[in-house]
């Protein structure tokens, strides 16, 4: 005869088990996003007008655009180097953020595209996810700043945030950008968008540290 505590213990292990399969379930799938999904929108997105950042759109009331501009990209080179700098460091977030990561971009995207908007109110249409990009970089240098051994926050945290800054400066001095050479006719850089990219992943590293803090406090 099972004891009234291997009884509970019975009863309680399949809704334990079906709470880990959920988890690992919800994990994979929050990877897969970071992934796959700026691939499909480069496969099935591009030329869905509905999709596309402008003022017109905008005056139509297309307020998902957005969200879905940013990862929308004019050619190849544009889709490529965005794509494999937001892959790589989203997956390297995920294992500390869960689906805060995509809290914040999600809540950033928006943000972003009417700021960008504001900033030069006569830009004709955005894409890309250069800024997201940035907000990630942000967000995993700070990390590496906050949480690193002395000489290792500055090499592998302050020092990479002062070269971020300085390819921005750049790019507002000079007009063109550092890495893609190819935008698409007619297309002009947006160095903007970057800088926005990074002030709100620093806004995310302060967030999430003093949220730590209070936690352990």
């Amino acid at each position: 005869m099972p004891t009234r505590l291997q009884t509970t213990v019975l009863r309680i292990s399949p809704d334990v088990r079906s709470l880990w399969l959920a988890s690992r379930l919800g994990d994979w799938i929050g990877r897969a996003l970071c992934v796959l999904l700026p691939l499909f929108a480069y496969l099935c997105w591009q030329d869905v007008d509905y999709l596309r950042l402008s003022p017109e759109s905008l005056a139509e009331g297309a307020w998902h655009s957005l969200w879905s501009a940013h990862f929308l990209h004019f050619t190849w080179e544009h889709f490529l180097w965005d794509a494999v700098m937001f892959t790589i460091l989203s997956l390297v977030l995920w294992r500390e953020e869960g689906w805060r990561l995509w809290g914040w971009l999600m809540l950033s995207a928006p943000v972003i595209s009417i700021l960008l908007f504001a900033y030069d109110p006569h830009l004709a249409e955005y894409r890309g996810l250069s800024a997201l990009d940035s907000l990630l970089y942000a967000r995993v240098c700070w990390g590496l700043y906050m949480d690193s051994t002395k000489w290792a926050r500055y090499l592998f945290g302050l020092l990479p945030l002062l070269g971020f800054l300085g390819k921005v400066l750049f790019e507002l001095l000079t007009g063109t950008t550092l890495f893609v050479s190819d935008l698409g006719p007619g297309v002009v850089p947006l160095p903007m968008a970057h800088l926005l990219g990074f002030l709100g992943g620093s806004l995310w590293a302060l967030c999430s540290y003093r949220g730590a803090r209070k936690f352990q406090a």
